[in-house]
């Protein structure tokens, strides 16, 4: 008897499928904080448009992930599963109304750039900066795309394979730095009005599934789909 207590208070400590979504929200949100405070700093003192732009990505990243937690919250409670789909749905158009402001944010700020031309000023410490940030950010992927396999969630695959998105943004605003350094040549406007399209893009769909198709039972169930979970 004492054993069988023991193994049925192994199993009621394990923690559920909606904690585990939970908590790796809130190290998704940590991680991208983190990010943004260290990249709107590098930003500032570099004069960098580009990563400035990244810095606001991280930024909306942390702020989706609460509403994520929020929704995940509210659709796990006993009185409010039966609406788990409309509850995902109105979270996931919420997200997107919010990523396509700042995408559209960006290109406004972008194009004052290219209009009032500003040379950055790149240091040692700033590429550092921005090569640590990739790192976490690939290692952030990672762990959320393995944890999202793990318990069977879109919210976590969708969120590894966005973050793997931001990794690769990051890149882009890397090689122009460096292109920068070597060629004395300022792509950083117009490399931010690409980083601007692909959150423009991204927002736009999480929307279209939902709203010109009500394709949602798709989004749900499908793991592949990349941004389903947001």
């Amino acid at each position: 008897m004492k054993k069988i207590a023991q193994t049925i208070k192994t199993k009621s400590d394990q923690p559920t499928r909606s904690k585990i979504i939970i908590r790796s929200g809130y190290l998704f949100i940590a991680t991208n904080f983190l990010l943004g405070v260290f990249n709107i700093i590098v930003g500032l003192i570099s004069g960098s448009i580009a990563i400035t732009s990244d810095a606001v990505h991280s930024f909306i990243d942390s702020v989706s992930g609460f509403l994520i937690i929020i929704s995940e919250k509210l659709a796990s409670h006993h009185k409010l599963t039966a609406h788990r789909a409309k509850i995902e749905r109105l979270t996931t158009i919420l997200i997107a109304l919010i990523i396509i402001f700042a995408g559209i944010h960006i290109i406004v700020e972008a194009v004052e750039k290219i209009i009032v031309a500003e040379t950055p000023s790149y240091s040692i410490p700033v590429i550092i900066v921005l090569v640590a940030s990739i790192a976490m950010k690939y290692l952030l992927a990672s762990y959320l795309k393995r944890s999202g396999k793990e318990q069977n969630s879109t919210v976590l695959i969708a969120s590894g394979a966005e973050t793997m998105n931001d990794t690769w943004i990051s890149v882009a605003v890397l090689a122009s730095a460096l292109f920068y350094l070597i060629t004395k040549i300022n792509i950083e406007a117009y490399v931010s009005i690409s980083i601007a399209l692909i959150i423009i893009k991204i927002g736009l769909e999480f929307i279209f599934p939902h709203i010109s198709h009500h394709h949602h039972h798709h989004l749900e169930t499908d793991p592949d789909h990349d941004h389903c979970g947001k």
